[in-house]
């Protein structure tokens, strides 16, 4: 079924778009992964999710902190790491206490600037049905979406 088809059936009602909405989310996570690895064969998009977030995260640059903004535990930033580590990207440094700290190396700054281009004309046909007006929409939903999920968090860690 394409997503036009998807969407023409599912948006009869409001709880039938916020269905598809939903289902959509993760087709387009799925999607996007799937063209992220063919544009940059080095590493994974996990993995390159982690060094964009190490690169804004503010410090410290904790598995945890990292982890927190990802949606990710820990333990699978440290995975995500220690993979990241062997091939160069990254060094985990000890932190306070017993933490870790995520340190990007030249490696990695170097590979950033390799794939830039890539990764602009990615961003580029993706939006370019969108103008200014119309992201700066996408990015406040998009926002509020942020927002919800913070909810149903906190609502599913009652049955979990």
């Amino acid at each position: 079924m394409k997503m036009e088809a998807l969407f023409e059936k599912y948006g009869c009602d409001t709880l039938h778009k916020e269905q598809a909405v939903f289902a959509s989310i993760f087709i387009l996570q799925n999607r996007l992964q799937t063209a992220g690895e063919k544009l940059q064969t080095e590493i994974s998009m996990k993995q390159w999710l982690l060094l964009a977030t190490v690169e804004c995260c503010p410090g410290p640059r904790t598995l945890t902190n990292i982890g927190e903004l990802m949606g990710c535990s820990r333990q699978n930033i440290k995975k995500l790491a220690e993979a990241l580590e062997k091939k160069g990207f990254v060094r985990l440094l000890p932190g306070k206490g017993r933490s870790v700290e995520v340190e990007l190396t030249e490696k990695a700054k170097q590979y950033e600037e390799k794939v830039a281009k890539r990764q602009r004309k990615l961003l580029e046909l993706l939006f370019s049905d969108f103008d200014e007006k119309e992201t700066d929409e996408l990015f406040r939903l998009y926002a509020g979406l942020y927002t919800g999920m913070e909810r149903a968090e906190k609502y599913a860690e009652e049955f979990g």
